[in-house]
């Protein structure tokens, strides 16, 4: 009977069926699910959030890049050789 007690594999054993019970109930909770599913709204709307403000961040540097383009003169240029090509 001592040896019960000291065998190893035995409480590995019973710790691995307590863990699949306890964690059987945790996983099919309703706060479980509760959490989960607006951890995953979360983060959605992280995402949704940043793919604005990359899409801003574009629109920016396009702006900028417009404006250096006109201050430097080179989209009268561009137009100019665009209008020939349409006309010949």
């Amino acid at each position: 009977m001592k040896n019960i007690w000291k065998n190893e594999k035995l409480w590995c054993a019973i710790a691995g069926a307590a863990t699949v019970i306890i964690g059987k109930k945790v996983i099919t909770s309703k706060k479980t699910r509760q959490l989960a599913v607006s951890g995953l709204a979360k983060g959605m709307k992280l995402q949704n959030d940043a793919k604005e403000v990359f899409q801003n961040m574009k629109d920016e540097a396009a702006d900028i890049c417009y404006d250096a383009k006109t201050e430097a003169g080179l989209m009268e240029d561009e137009t100019t050789e665009s209008d020939e090509v349409t006309t010949e």
